[in-house]
């Protein structure tokens, strides 16, 4: 059975799970969670909760962590070897890091690599990170992969031709953050977070109405603005200015060449419907509502299709079906005890299957080819053979084609010669001759006739046997038959290189 996969996706408020089986192309969405964690009584319980589950415990976990806990740096470096930039980029980011270096984990991704190594550098306080892993260990789970919130969601819209091709923005609008991701030919190029969520639309619109925020919120989902509606208009433009001016300042430093052609949403603050119209009309450019099912082949279980809210459920989705090689995202998990994925430990044995395999295919490959050549040679042989036979038996025709199909043609020709009356004399053909001569000696005997003529009225035998006794068993075993008159021994010798008897026999025709 394939390995299920987990991924999980722990904000502030919610945990949202989603779990995968791997098909032959694309995946299945099996199980899907969405827990509150104020409502279950903190992230322990909640994370208890989940795991309470045993089908979401037996399963590959890959994790996003929030990107507010990250710094973000674009680095530049004149060389393209791996085991360099893994070397240098330390000492290139400490300098803005806030942290000794050694208390810091450091990853990147590759935005070019044309010309030299343009690199995207994310760092995160190695306490941010353990706080979460051992939130999970308290579980007994392990997360195989660590990626940044967000990110993997990127990914899957530049795994997609049409979108991979141009400039966009990804906006995960969640409860009280929202990350915002600039991509443009095919390459992440720049993630930054934004505190701004959901809730703070709540907020205005509770303050502004005058009802509870669990009203409001109500208020809100319902598309609802109470009167609210120009300092949420308000809120809503002060974080999108940031967000422009985000973008001019990356422009001005040439990071990216384009303006974004198209706004892409997700998150759960985004099924507020006036901020989506909000964002088309402020940036004036194409919207649209992300759905990861759509980007990749993967096909919902009946179980979870009334409850599915890509919104919402997005990141989770996205981390599940990610790419676990190494060098398709951020990975935090990579050189961490414990954080490897299940099969890395049997990395080396793979290895070794692989190579067996190989060999196995290439000794069968080989084999193949000697069989090929030598069946070619083999019907070349015989190609030869029957020509040989063929001009031997034939030596009037001088024009060989296909010796085999004249050979076949020239018989039958020969065969109604021979069935052709008064030719035998007693009307009888040479193959019904043949054939009563075959009746009568017994298969036992040794009896190779060597030639065979006939005239009309006589049939001449050339043969070998092993002694003269068989030779006179034949003589009078033919003479039995209603064909001949007469049987006599023409003569009768030892053949003194084979020690056998060669013998004539003259068979008159009645």
């Amino acid at each position: 059975m394939p390995e299920k996969i987990l991924g999980l996706d722990i904000s502030k408020d919610t945990i949202k799970a989603v779990q995968v089986i791997p098909e032959l192309k694309g995946y299945e969405i099996i199980s899907t969670r969405l827990i509150y964690i104020r409502h279950a009584g903190g992230i322990h319980n909640a994370l208890g909760q989940l795991f309470e589950n045993d089908e979401f415990r037996d399963s590959m976990c890959i994790l996003s962590l929030p990107t507010k806990h990250f710094s973000f740096q674009t680095i530049n470096l004149p060389f393209k070897n791996r085991n360099k930039i893994n070397q240098t980029i330390p000492y290139e980011l400490e300098p803005f890091i806030p942290y000794p270096i050694n208390d810091v984990l450091i990853d990147y991704i590759i935005v070019d690599q044309s010309h030299h190594s343009q690199l995207l550098a994310a760092v995160i306080p190695k306490f941010r990170a353990e706080e979460t892993i051992q939130q999970l260990t308290e579980h007994q789970i392990t997360a195989s992969i660590i990626d940044i919130d967000t990110v993997p969601v990127a990914s899957k819209l530049l795994s997609g031709s049409t979108t991979a091709e141009g400039c966009g923005l990804v906006l995960d609008i969640g409860a009280r953050d929202t990350t915002s991701i600039l991509f443009a030919g095919g390459r992440i190029h720049h993630v930054r977070h934004y505190s701004f969520g959901g809730e703070k639309l709540t907020e205005v619109l509770a303050n502004a109405a005058g009802v509870k925020f669990a009203d409001a919120e109500w208020d809100k989902k319902e598309g609802l603005a109470n009167g609210a509606e120009d300092i949420i208009s308000e809120t809503c433009e002060k974080f999108l200015r940031d967000v422009k001016n985000t973008l001019q300042y990356l422009n001005l430093r040439g990071e990216y060449d384009s303006e974004p052609e198209k706004i892409f949403l997700t998150g759960g603050g985004v099924l507020y419907p006036p901020l989506r119209k909000k964002i088309e009309g402020f940036f004036s450019i194409p919207v649209e509502i992300v759905d990861i099912i759509d980007t990749n082949n993967i096909r919902l279980s009946e179980n979870v299709v009334k409850d599915w809210n890509p919104l919402v459920m997005n990141q989770a989705l996205a981390l599940a079906t990610r790419e676990t090689k190494k060098g398709t995202g951020f990975d935090y998990g990579q050189g961490k005890p414990g954080l490897k994925r299940k099969y890395e430990k049997y990395k080396k044995e793979f290895k070794w299957i692989a190579a067996v395999i190989v060999l196995i295919f290439a000794l069968f490959g080989i084999n193949t080819f000697l069989d090929y050549h030598y069946d070619k040679v083999r019907v070349k042989q015989l190609k030869q053979e029957i020509t040989r036979v063929f001009k031997k038996t034939f030596p009037d025709v001088t024009r060989i084609v296909d010796p085999l199909q004249q050979m076949k043609v020239n018989i039958a020709e020969t065969r109604k010669i021979s069935m052709a009356p008064g030719r035998t004399g007693s009307g009888s053909a040479v193959l019904n001759i043949l054939n009563d001569m075959a009746r009568l000696v017994p298969e036992s005997t040794d009896f190779l006739i060597t030639s065979f003529s006939f005239d009309g009225t006589m049939v001449e035998i050339k043969g070998e046997t092993d002694n003269f006794n068989t030779v006179d068993v034949i003589k009078n075993n033919l003479g039995s038959s209603s064909y001949f008159s007469n049987v006599k021994i023409s003569s009768a010798s030892l053949i003194k290189q084979k020690n056998r008897i060669g013998f004539d026999l003259k068979l008159e025709l009645r």
